[in-house]
């Protein structure tokens, strides 16, 4: 090659190449041949105008670079260089992930900083927060470039300033608008610099205060720190696209440039900082020069020494869980080909930080406002507050005041101790591994911006992943206290909200965000190795799993976390209920919660693309399960406490969302539109009387309004020993009356888990503490069924009734039928019947009031209630033999630790094995005025196959009220 270009003339190859290839030919001078005629021949300019230190650094072997190689060997510097430029416009096996050349873009803020800097705009350079105001501080003196001027009197803005941090947008500036001035402006400032701030030589502190320097190299200290050659190599790595094309970039200007880039590249790689992330910043520079620039002699030490440098200490194993092909992360992949880690995960978080897709709709970033309660739970999370930590329904009653979290901060005062159980509950313990409080300080974050939350976050999770490592798989995690499926689901759901939240925070950095994808990943997994085999559990451990894969995309197993949460959602949907829609743990909390479970995976699925994985059928599986809801909810948007429901963590407000997100899901039914709008819009429904035979509840009402009566029983095919959140309640029932509910079912106050709280939920959940007749006191066995539902009407008068039956023991079996008569009032007529002998209990768990308002009336063998606002209740029992009256003091609990005082009694008959039944008919009758009415009871025959009851309410006298079954 050497030899063809010797034997062509100077002026055949520039005419032939470098014109033809568009060079600068405004740099070669034209001489006349004497003819006076114009005739021109081009003037090659001297050597000496082209910085020699350029071939010094260059490969001139390198590939490409031939003409290159042919020029210099010739003698004529200006050629090469010419050619070396020639090479870089046309170079394309060298990408730059940080410079688009096809569309060209600039911020505002970047075209502001690249029009202060000109010389028209007396040199404002931007240099990071250092500003005159709202602009940044002019550094020019008299004419000149001043800098040394320290504008704002801080060291560190002199250091800083030599950054050349506005370069880069004006390159920007250039390429999008290819006005000359941003060119010519950054050539005039850049030469000022080379000429000011030549490498200093010898042995140099550079991490000294230059003052403290030999004066003749102090102002050459300023510039040469190596963390801020550092950024000016990243810098120089992007100009040389961004400005090549230019008419002003010229020969000389390159050689210039790239014999910087080396000095400074060298410089950097001799004198790497100590500390770790310094050190990795910088070498992060000599390995961008060295992969950007492999025509450099030393372009593969580079490459070496900053990859080794830069990815030490670099926890890299964040890429085996991407995607590394997934559309969104190609700036990823090309810095990891390279083995650029550091890049990549810089990479990683600008997708995150930018990213639009992984819709969520548990977040709405355009409107986030923290509850008064959920800023309460951010504040209590912090260090400064001891870390304490809301856990649901966990208070600590020692705080001095109502609803503080418990504190979970170690005995030494240093630290967390996650193996904290304040009450001895398990459910605390369980339930502080959900970290409910994270999404409530995310929130506020949001919404303020303040970094402590952030922090915080960092800190506690950090925290609890160091502490609670992930068992081996094969573990039997069913009941591990941090690692139980349903509390990873829990943790996970609120995991794939919480980056989009902080997704700007700055405290969030590149090792955190790693560190959150991995242990996503962890999770998810987990799930889907330890699904449980049915429950509501099952249900909300793949909603995790699946809003995992599909808001997490572009990790490696999103798809199969997809295929695996929508494929058991799909299985659940009715695996899980019965077939009038109820769920099979027979607890109304978890059957509103499933619903949502599926609900929301399916929106989810809509919002990303992805609802093609759910069938058709998915979505009308849930009607059934939806009509559950609004027939048991009561006029007055309460619930009945029964199982383990916590009647007060359903609040009206949460109770109409959910209807509403029914109404959205079945548009065509008008009467969920009248529940979900309290009666503004839809068509008001006329069921009074609605079974579920198969989950076992009854509702029997008089209307849907709050002026009407209400009451619901509970007869359910499984107890606790089958459904854990069941109760040893069949043929228990509540009657809620405009506004007040006269029996409401004692609730479950403990999860148990301790001695202590384990005997608290045995308590809550005996018959006892129900509406319902038991034997001696013991707890009734549950197989409970509907015999019969039947109307009747006559003479006037008319009632609905329910035949309801439950073997509770061996030997007796407790029948229940309940009438509904004339929309007025009810009648219970209680049959236990069978070969069992002992003592019958017959027992009433009433409403909490004062003695004046809640009044026992021993010998009517009931009581009455005489509240001030006129919604009152009379009850009176008959029995079919003379017994007992025992009054009791009651409890009732609407959430988890909080309980109340209540009248309570048992009416008790003795039955003997030789006879047949013992029979009980109460009538409750609303009133408003106990004092005003007269009850009267006779009970009627009775057989296994029928029976009867008649009642004088009034001085009216009703028809027999009987069933035959």
């Amino acid at each position: 090659m050497k030899r063809i270009f010797t034997k062509i003339s100077a002026f055949s190859f520039i005419v032939a190449v470098l014109f033809s290839a568009g060079c600068l030919s405004d740099d070669l001078g034209r001489s006349d041949n004497g003819s006076g005629t114009g005739t021109t021949e081009p003037t090659i300019p001297d050597n000496s105008v082209i910085d020699a230190g350029m071939f010094s650094a260059l490969n001139l072997d390198y590939p490409g670079l031939a003409a290159v190689k042919a020029y210099y060997d010739s003698d004529q510097y200006y050629l090469a260089a010419q050619a070396l430029l020639e090479y870089y416009r046309g170079r394309t096996d060298v990408v730059n992930g940080n410079v688009n050349l096809i569309a060209p873009s600039i911020s505002a803020q970047e075209q502001e900083w690249a029009d202060y800097a000109l010389v028209k705009n007396e040199y404002r350079f931007y240099n990071g927060t250092y500003m005159d105001g709202d602009k940044p501080y002019s550094y020019l003196t008299s004419n000149k470039i001043d800098w040394a001027k320290r504008a704002s009197g801080d060291l560190e803005e002199r250091y800083s300033l030599h950054r050349l941090q506005w370069m880069a947008p004006q390159g920007k500036a250039y390429r999008t608008s290819l006005d000359e001035t941003y060119t010519t402006g950054w050539v005039t400032v850049y030469e000022d610099w080379l000429t000011n701030f030549p490498r200093p030589t010898g042995d140099v502190d550079y991490e000294a205060d230059p003052s403290t320097q030999p004066e003749e190299s102090r102002e050459a200290l300023y510039a040469w720190r190596p963390i801020d050659v550092a950024y000016r190599v990243e810098d120089q790595c992007d100009l040389l696209y961004y400005f090549m094309q230019s008419t002003s970039f010229t020969p000389q200007l390159l050689s210039k440039f790239l014999a910087n880039l080396a000095e400074q590249a060298e410089h950097i790689k001799a004198h790497y900082s100590e500390d770790t992330d310094t050190r990795a910043t910088e070498a992060h520079a000599v390995f961008r020069a060295g992969t950007i620039f492999p025509e450099m002699k030393k372009a593969e030490e580079w490459v070496e020494s900053g990859s080794g440098s830069m990815n030490e200490g670099i926890d890299a194993s964040v890429f085996e869980v991407l995607n590394l092909d997934y559309s969104g992360l190609t700036k990823v992949k090309r810095a990891y080909d390279i083995g650029d880690y550091y890049m990549a995960l810089e990479e990683l978080m600008n997708y995150y930080r930018s990213r639009t897709h992984g819709l969520n709709p548990n977040v709405d970033l355009s409107s986030v406002t923290p509850t008064a309660n959920e800023q309460r739970w951010a504040d209590y999370a912090l260090r400064e507050n001891d870390y304490r930590f809301y856990v649901n329904n966990y208070y600590d009653p020692n705080a001095g005041e109502d609803n503080v979290p418990y504190s979970y901060l170690n005995s030494a005062g240093t630290g967390i101790d996650w193996t904290l159980c304040p009450t001895g509950e398990q459910e605390q313990r369980y339930q502080l591994h959900r970290h409910q409080w994270m999404v409530p300080q995310a929130k506020t974050y949001y919404s303020s911006q303040d970094e402590k939350y952030a922090l915080n976050w960092i800190e506690v999770y950090g925290d609890w992943i160091k502490q609670n490592p992930k068992p081996e798989q094969g573990t039997n995690v069913t009941n591990h206290a941090s690692w139980r499926p349903l509390d990873v689901a829990a943790r996970l759901i609120d995991q794939c909200a919480l980056l989009e939240y902080y997704q700007q925070s700055e405290s969030v950095t590149i090792e955190w965000l790693t560190e959150v994808l991995k242990r996503l990943d962890e999770h998810a997994n987990h799930i889907m190795n330890n699904y449980s085999d049915d429950s509501n559990h099952r249900i909300t451990q793949a909603q995790a799993v699946t809003f995992a894969g599909m808001l997490f995309p572009e990790l490696k197993n999103a798809a199969a976390w997809k295929t695996s949460g929508t494929s058991v959602l799909g299985g659940a949907v009715t695996s899980e209920y019965f077939p009038d829609g109820w769920l099979r743990d027979g607890d109304l909390h978890y059957h509103i919660s499933g619903i949502e479970d599926f609900r929301v995976s399916l929106e989810v699925a809509q919002r990303n693309g992805e609802e093609s994985r759910f069938s058709s059928s998915y979505v009308e599986s849930m009607r059934k399960m939806t009509d559950v809801v609004m027939n048991m909810i009561y006029p007055d948007y309460t619930v009945p406490n029964m199982a383990d429901t916590r009647r007060a963590t359903w609040t009206a407000r949460v109770l109409q969302r959910n209807l509403t997100n029914y109404y959205n899901l079945f548009p065509d039914n008008e009467q969920m539109r009248w529940m979900a709008t309290a009666g503004a819009e839809g068509t008001m429904p006329e069921t009074k009387v609605k079974t579920f035979p198969d989950g076992g509840y009854y509702v029997m009402r008089t209307g849907w309004t709050v002026a009407d009566m209400m009451m619901v029983l509970q007869n359910t095919p499984d107890g606790p020993s089958e459904q854990w959140h069941r109760q040893y309640d069949n043929n228990t029932f509540e009657l809620w009356v405009k506004g007040r509910n006269f029996f409401p079912d004692s609730g479950c106050f403990s999860y148990g888990g301790s001695p202590s709280s384990t005997a608290d939920r045995r308590k809550y959940a005996a018959s006892t503490a129900h509406n319902t007749v038991t034997l001696n006191g013991a707890n009734v066995s549950s197989d409970g069924k509907l015999l019969k539902q039947f109307s009747k009407s006559g003479s006037g008068h008319s009632y609905q009734a329910l035949v309801l039956e439950n073997p509770s023991y061996t030997g007796l079996t407790h029948r229940r039928t309940i009438f509904l008569v004339d929309d007025k009032f009810y009648v219970i007529l209680d049959e236990a019947y069978g070969s069992a002998e002992g003592t019958v209990n017959l027992n009433f768990n009433i409403t909490e009031g004062t003695d004046a308002q809640v009044v026992y009336d021993v010998s009517e063998g009931g009581f009455h209630t005489a509240f001030a606002d006129g919604n009152n209740l009379l009850v009176r029992t008959r029995a079919s033999k003379t017994g007992a009256y025992v009054q009791k003091t009651g409890f009732v609990s609407y959430n988890i630790n909080q309980t109340a005082e209540r009248k309570a009694y048992q009416l008790n008959l003795e039955k003997t094995a030789d006879e047949p039944v013992v029979r009980y008919a109460t009538v409750l009758l609303p009133t408003a005025d106990a004092s005003d009415e007269t009850i009267g009871i006779t009970l009627g025959d009775w057989s296994e196959t029928g029976g009867s009851v008649r009642v004088q309410v009034g001085g009216v006298s009703y028809p027999a009220l009987s069933y035959t079954l």
